[in-house]
């Protein structure tokens, strides 16, 4: 630390005389300097700011108290600390490509995930304090592993990507320079897509830190941490005393979750999200999706309230609006939506007019009360965008007559 940093530092102290917490050593107040690079009253609104978090989440009694579902307990990858970098820091595994998707959708609410991320993240900050106070070490922050082994479209659902870009915003405002470095394994040919989600989010310094490695990523690990430090899944030689090679007793790696722990309702802060239709008996509606770059993911989410109804995905060809003159790219089947929340996604490799239909032609008897949520993401621009019905244009595809519905 330079003069005028100690200076600043001296400063910043006599400011925050109001203040009294556990741990505000200098180590801990320098961590919200740097986060702001050393500009004092950023750095003061900063803490100030995060004072009034702990204060709105509750956290220091969401520390003690929470009672942490026994789904996300069970099945949730929270990951954990395994083992040391090079450096003696210490180095955590993160597996969110393990998240069953689905199923944790159908089991939790989003408020509770929320919870067990911040009880996570202050688990993480207690632990890295109390390795610095034992090591002696004036250097402060950990090496994470980010293994996305099984990240695919699923982990890109409109309710996931919005957790989680909740989640990286709750954590860069509150646990600054808690990462020395992020190192990201099994990249999956959709990551790009992924970081254009979060990378708005992330702070200059924070995407400096971060690496991806290719197909020699276990080569790369072993630069940063020595081989008995890490686990043999991970290409390492560290094992647990019963011999498991990934180390389960100190990496949460979730699982699947049972359908006993579903739930039929849907979220409130899914339901607000979605539009509301009804689907007369023989019609379809159809959702028109201008897809504007190649690349861009088209994803749906739906739920029907008594019965089941069919969801394909077409891609329009030239002018025609008759389903079977399009090219199927999803084929149309029926769904049990009325018993569970029914969610995809599709990668667009081509720009283009895509249309989404819920299809009830094949009931002349029931109406179908729908409830929906169609979205592109734009790679390009980072963007989202909802989709409305335009129920006038689609003509169905069995009698080839247009429909007001279809």
């Amino acid at each position: 630390m330079s003069a005028e940093e100690e200076t600043i530092l001296k400063e910043f102290r006599e400011r925050l005389q109001d203040l009294v917490r556990p741990h505000m050593d200098d180590q801990y107040l320098s961590r919200w300097l740097r986060a702001r690079r050393y500009k004092i009253d950023k750095a003061e609104q900063m803490y100030r700011d995060h004072l009034t978090y702990r204060k709105k989440m509750d956290v220091d009694n969401l520390k003690k108290n929470f009672k942490m579902p026994e789904v996300l307990d069970k099945f949730f990858p929270a990951g954990g600390f395994c083992g040391e970098d090079r450096e003696g820091g210490l180095v955590f595994y993160q597996v969110f490509g393990r998240l069953d998707v689905p199923g944790m959708m159908r089991s939790v609410k989003i408020l509770d995930v929320i919870k067990f991320q911040i009880c996570m993240l202050e688990m993480v900050e207690d632990t890295l304090t109390g390795h610095a106070a034992k090591t002696g070490k004036q250097t402060f922050g950990m090496t994470v592993v980010y293994d996305l082994y099984n990240f695919g479209m699923q982990h890109l659902s409109k309710p996931v990507a919005e957790a989680f870009v909740q989640f990286l915003k709750m954590f860069e405002a509150n646990y600054p320079e808690i990462l020395k470095k992020v190192i990201v394994v099994e990249a999956p040919s959709v990551f790009p897509i992924a970081f254009s989600i979060v990378k708005p989010f992330l702070s200059e310094d924070t995407r400096n830190k971060v690496f991806v490695c290719g197909s020699n990523w276990k080569e790369v690990l072993a630069q940063h941490i020595a081989p008995d430090q890490i686990p043999v899944h991970y290409g390492g030689t560290m094992t647990d005393p019963d011999g498991d090679v990934m180390c389960k007793s100190k990496i949460r790696y979730g699982g699947v979750v049972p359908e006993s722990y579903y739930s039929q309702g849907i979220p409130a802060e899914i339901l607000e999200q979605m539009t509301s239709a009804d689907v007369e008996p023989g019609t379809s509606l159809g959702l028109e999706v201008d897809v504007r770059t190649p690349g861009a993911v088209l994803r749906w989410l739906f739920k029907t309230e008594d019965c089941d109804i069919g969801f394909g995905v077409y891609k329009q060809k030239g002018s025609s609006k008759r389903y079977q003159d399009m090219e199927e790219v999803v084929p149309c089947s029926k769904h049990n939506s009325h018993l569970i929340l029914t969610d995809g996604e599709l990668l667009c490799e081509e720009a283009g007019k895509y249309v989404v239909r819920f299809d009830n032609s094949y009931s002349w008897v029931r109406s179908k009360t729908l409830r929906y949520s169609v979205e592109v993401l734009e790679p390009a621009d980072e963007s989202l965008t909802g989709v409305k019905g335009d129920v006038s244009q689609f003509m169905d595809v069995e009698k080839g007559q247009e429909s007001s519905q279809d």
